[in-house]
């Protein structure tokens, strides 16, 4: 399953799918979990050096073409795509002839899974479908090619039709053939016999195209049989000034000095470097990012008089390829459909010309990693572009990288004043602090906790800081208008692998000072390797901050609302005694260290 759908991530549910169809046992999780640590440690010790990555909603295989054929046969499909496009038949028939040479019957036989099998279905499409666009390259070549080399074609069309007798492409290409090798009669009679099968069979007349090269055979119209070109397609068009940036928020308060430092990093001026502006906002879930750069974007839209392009990449839920992100991003700027190419490179290529003399800021919100979002940046230092993220992109060159927090508190007390108006909200500040101080400044909570008071006028804003004193319940009361911050939570929560979700609760029994990496073995009670990938996924998901100390040392730290709704459930645990085996074996497994479990009382 990770090979069928390599650098890409498989969600532990789909996988549990691929193992058990539709009767997983309570345990499908774990024992996926054991299985991908069991090929993960036979691929190193094979010499595949870390091949498997732990990245929410599960797990994806690193690959190159030169590690796997499905990946060298995309590569060749590609190439062949791209010669065809320039009209360069030869070179596109050779590329899909060793594309094809790579199959050696059906990939994934003999695995007794509904899923697979239907995976296996859709590669015997492609390896149709790519017959097809090569026997299609092969007619577009000269008519005086080797006549030998005509009579190998129609014979292997021949088998291919036989094959697979409703394939109309294929038959349609068979005709063709045969009538270029001037066998018109045996032409007519495929179409004939072909027409029979489809009525008796299907109830169906052949196709137009089809019936289109019957006619031109029977008039013989020599010079349209093989029909248009498909790749003579018209010149991109031009478009209006694209603007697809999600409405501003209307209550947006606060954040000056991090509007600040993004409208300076998006327009400074540049000193001689060619490299485009890049800004990368990261930061836990919930804190406002993105409303913090659509508000940034909004103010500076007279800075980029070319247009905004924004995409929701997905990274925290389902990424987005970047190959989808152009097409969407082509589309935008005025490229039909039919022209847009079919290749990541030659997507970006197109891109980049397009906007190569723009003035144009491209917002990419939610991004997974550096990998999806490197083949969106322009090469125009014309253009300015800004990522966000739940972790910082560190690999991303040239990049101002801003973090966002938790609101400061007199930024989260206009927030709740702006929602709630100054008659209302003026009256009550000291509950209106402690209102903000239990929502831990975080602004989906704090918008959620005003939107609530707001549709309850008759309610005083203490009264709803009474509500929340107690965690068990302060989740619950932030919710209103079909938004909860608890749905919001185990939406992220219970995507995690079962081990990031046990480190996760754990993590939740130590104190404010946070914890070192080293710590995560003995707080699971696993193996180092085990542990890691636990802290990985947390990590990479965006759930726990993590700092580096004046001496070198990283820190993780699980803070905010998170941590209340982890608390919540360890409900029913004696949380003493949880504690208390955990230390133990920290202490176990090392020295204490006095700044690891510092504040733990």
């Amino acid at each position: 399953m990770l090979l069928v759908e390599p650098n890409r991530v498989v969600a532990v549910e789909r996988l549990v799918d691929a193992v058990w169809d539709t009767t997983p046992p309570s345990t499908a999780k774990e024992q996926i979990r054991i299985c991908v640590s069991s090929i993960r440690r036979k691929l190193v010790a094979g010499g595949v050096p870390n091949p498997i990555v732990t990245r929410p909603p599960g797990y994806f295989i690193k690959c190159t073409k030169q590690d796997l054929d499905l990946l060298a046969f995309e590569s060749f499909v590609a190439d062949g795509r791209a010669d065809a496009v320039r009209h360069r038949y030869a070179e596109a028939a050779e590329a899909f002839s060793r594309a094809l040479a790579l199959w050696r019957g059906n990939p994934l036989a003999g695995v007794n899974s509904r899923l697979i099998e239907s995976i296996g279905v859709g590669f015997d499409e492609r390896r149709l479908a790519v017959t097809e666009e090569y026997v299609a390259a092969q007619l577009r070549l000269d008519d005086g090619q080797d006549p030998a080399r005509q009579h190998e074609l129609i014979s292997e069309l021949g088998e291919l039709v036989a094959t697979n007798p409703f394939r109309e492409q294929l038959r349609a290409q068979l005709m063709i053939a045969l009538h270029r090798a001037g066998r018109r009669a045996e032409a007519l009679e495929t179409y004939r016999s072909g027409r029979q099968l489809f009525v008796e069979k299907l109830g169906l007349e052949p196709g137009r195209e089809l019936v289109r090269i019957e006619q031109a055979i029977l008039r013989g119209d020599n010079e349209t049989v093989l029909g248009p070109d498909p790749n003579l397609a018209p010149a991109p068009a031009t478009t209006g000034v694209p603007r697809l940036l999600p409405a501003d928020a209307g209550d947006f308060v606060g954040r000056t000095d991090l509007v600040r430092r993004t409208r300076d990093a998006l327009s400074g001026q540049h000193t001689g470097s060619r490299a485009i502006r890049l800004v990368a906002v990261h930061g836990r879930p919930w804190l406002g990012k993105t409303s913090l750069v659509v508000h940034t974007a909004h103010l500076m839209a007279d800075e980029f008089p070319d247009g905004q392009l924004f995409v929701q990449l997905g990274g925290s839920k389902q990424a987005l390829g970047p190959g989808e992100v152009l097409r969407r991003f082509l589309g935008a700027l005025g490229v039909p459909v039919p022209v847009i190419p079919d290749s990541l490179e030659e997507r970006a290529e197109m891109y980049r010309n397009l906007i190569g003399d723009r003035r144009m800021l491209v917002v990419l919100d939610d991004a997974a990693n550096e990998k999806q979002v490197l083949p969106l940046l322009p090469g125009n230092i014309g253009c300015a572009v800004v990522v966000t993220s739940r972790v910082k992109l560190t690999n991303l060159p040239g990049a101002t990288f801003i973090s966002v927090g938790p609101m400061r508190r007199p930024d989260s007390i206009a927030l709740l004043t702006h929602v709630l108006g100054p008659d209302t909200a003026l009256p009550q500040s000291a509950d209106l602090s402690r209102l903000a101080e239990l929502c831990v400044d975080e602004p989906l909570a704090l918008r959620l906790a005003a939107a609530r008071l707001a549709a309850r006028p008759h309610w005083p804003v203490g009264r709803l800081v009474e509500r929340m004193r107690n965690d068990h319940r302060r989740l619950d009361e932030l919710s209103h208008g079909g938004l909860d911050l608890v749905t919001v939570i185990r939406q992220t929560y219970d995507r995690l692998d079962e081990g990031a979700q046990l480190l996760l609760r754990r993590a939740s029994l130590l104190g404010p000072a946070g914890f070192a990496g080293w710590v995560c073995a003995p707080m699971l009670d696993t193996t180092e390797d085990d542990a890691d990938d636990a802290l990985a996924e947390l990590v990479n998901a965006g759930l726990l901050d993590v700092a580096r100390e004046p001496n070198g040392q990283v820190r993780f730290h699980l803070r905010g609302l998170l941590r209340i709704f982890v608390r919540t459930q360890l409900a029913g645990e004696d949380l003493r005694a949880e504690r208390v085996a955990v230390l133990r074996r920290i202490f176990d497994i090392e020295s204490l260290r006095p700044s690891t479990v510092a504040h733990t009382n």
